[in-house]
């Protein structure tokens, strides 16, 4: 399953994980417990449940920034922390990522780098 990493250093990685094994791949890549917000119905942020509340998770820039593109509201003040990650959905299931949204992220100013298997 390909999906996009947003790092808090702000670069962006795209990755292929195992489909069988995806919420462990994507535990893996945020760090922890995932939650995801729904963007689009066809797109997820997938982030670590409680990044906020561990030492040394920093805010994400390019998770804050799509937010604010799909106009996905935050409570003054809130902001998504640690490595994050987007997903394609299908009904209740996470698919690969939307080949649209790698457009996305680079008209928002980001650029996309492919990395192995993770």
């Amino acid at each position: 399953m390909k999906v996009i990493k947003l790092n808090t250093n702000g670069t962006v990685e795209q990755l292929t994980i195992d489909d069988e094994h995806k919420l462990t791949g994507l535990q893996q890549l945020v760090g922890g417990d995932v939650q995801s917000i729904a963007l689009t119905g066809k797109l997820d942020l997938v982030m670590h449940e409680e990044a906020k509340f561990i030492r040394g998770h920093k805010a994400n820039p390019v998770a804050s920034r799509l937010l604010r593109h799909f106009d996905i509201p935050l409570l003054p003040g809130d902001y998504i922390a640690g490595d994050a990650a987007l997903v394609g959905v299908d009904g209740p299931d996470w698919i690969s990522v939307p080949d649209s949204t790698a457009g996305t992220i680079e008209f928002l100013g980001f650029q996309i780098t492919q990395k192995d298997d993770a």
